[in-house]
């Protein structure tokens, strides 16, 4: 799942996780990430990971995806499918 979001994001429409965060209204964040190799050790050994464990290195961002996320129609054309879903109109 993870080589096929990053060859085709619009394809993490069809992710359980994601369309159920979409219907709470939820957005999901990466902001997490980063601690769920920390959480995982913990929960694995009952023990802390050192404080200089590992480094983050972040490569280098795709120039193709500089543009505005807030802009609809934008979204709407590079992620048909993940904009339908988080925009999905109001019931009454």
């Amino acid at each position: 799942m993870f080589h096929q979001a990053l060859a085709d994001p619009d394809s993490l429409a069809g992710n359980p996780v994601v369309v159920q965060a979409a219907a709470a209204g939820e957005d999901l964040w990466c902001e997490d990430m980063p601690g769920v190799a920390w959480d995982a050790h913990l929960a694995a050994t009952g023990e802390q990971l050192p404080a200089d464990a590992f480094t983050i290195r972040y490569p280098p961002l795709d120039p193709d995806w500089d543009f505005d996320f807030d802009d609809e129609a934008e979204m709407r054309r590079r992620l048909p499918r993940l904009t339908t879903l988080y925009h999905q109109p109001e019931e009454a």
